[in-house]
């Protein structure tokens, strides 16, 4: 990382920012998800579920960052980008290694990555508002959204959970190893690198009163979707009967309607409608 360690004493206005996020920072990591997680309480069959669901976002995550990368106008920024693009592809394949351990194939994982199985829609929706906002927010709001306030607070939620995730290798059907808890220990370290140097990039960026107040915005979005994918992707695959709700209802509906034949347009020409005689499409 070598100059990514060079760390500016942030501005007040940073204090305010970290003061506004707290409460939904701390509503993902006492969340029911991470707090079922730390204590393997999850079954077995919820947490295969989670690594299943969230795959397409893991796997998406180093694109969100190229988009970014566009926009970058420094050297120190787009050294750490390209860096972080790097360790991300790194990251989606220990994913797929978590997923192996608890029985998952690659297959399986690579099918939800193409869209060839239904994405639960909170989980849909963090991964449109990732795209959303590298592509179309400035580079503070990007970098803010991104690695400050996702990485940042899955550095946090791993170190709380790793314990307990590494307890599974007690159960049937899970092969907990090194492979398996790979990308648990490498976001539990790695990650309390990146959020800080992420801060720095926001930090120069956001040189006015206006565009702190997007990058408050952005970062706040991004833990709020956080939050309602990991609880939705579990409760989703839970066998617990007061868990089979809303979740496994938008799951049933997502496959009615990946299974529907596309609309077609009607064989006629919209002039119609303006008086003019029906004419056939060719």
């Amino acid at each position: 990382m070598g100059i990514m360690y060079d760390l500016s004493p942030p501005p007040a206005w940073v204090g305010t920012m970290e003061g506004f996020l707290a409460p939904y920072r701390n509503e993902l990591l006492t969340g029911d998800f991470v707090e079922l997680a730390s204590e393997t309480r999850l079954t077995v069959e919820e947490l295969r579920g989670w690594i299943l669901q969230m795959y397409p976002f893991i796997h998406a995550f180093p694109k969100f960052l190229a988009e970014a990368l566009i926009k970058v106008e420094d050297d120190y920024s787009r050294s750490f980008l390209i860096d972080n693009i790097r360790v991300e592809k790194a990251h989606a394949e220990h994913w797929i290694w978590m997923g192996q351990g608890f029985g998952l194939s690659r297959e399986e994982l690579l099918d939800m990555s193409s869209g060839g199985k239904p994405v639960l829609r909170d989980v849909q929706s963090l991964t449109d508002w990732l795209w959303h906002i590298n592509t179309k927010g400035s580079l503070a709001e990007a970098i803010a959204a991104t690695s400050f306030a996702i990485e940042g607070a899955t550095s946090e939620l791993t170190k709380k959970t790793l314990s307990g995730f590494e307890a599974y290798g007690q159960f049937s059907g899970v092969e907990m190893n090194a492979r398996t808890s790979r990308w648990m220990r490498s976001h539990a370290k790695y990650d309390d690198v990146h959020p800080k140097v992420a801060l720095e990039i926001v930090i120069r960026y956001a040189s006015n009163e206006r565009m702190q107040r997007k990058v408050m915005m952005a970062a706040k979005r991004s833990l709020q979707l956080l939050h309602l994918a990991f609880d939705t992707a579990y409760r989703a695959y839970s066998t617990k009967g007061e868990e089979v709700d809303r979740v496994e209802v938008d799951l049933r509906s997502a496959e009615r309607r990946m299974q529907r034949q596309t609309t077609s347009f009607p064989e006629r020409r919209f002039g119609e409608r303006r008086g003019r005689p029906l004419r056939a499409v060719a």
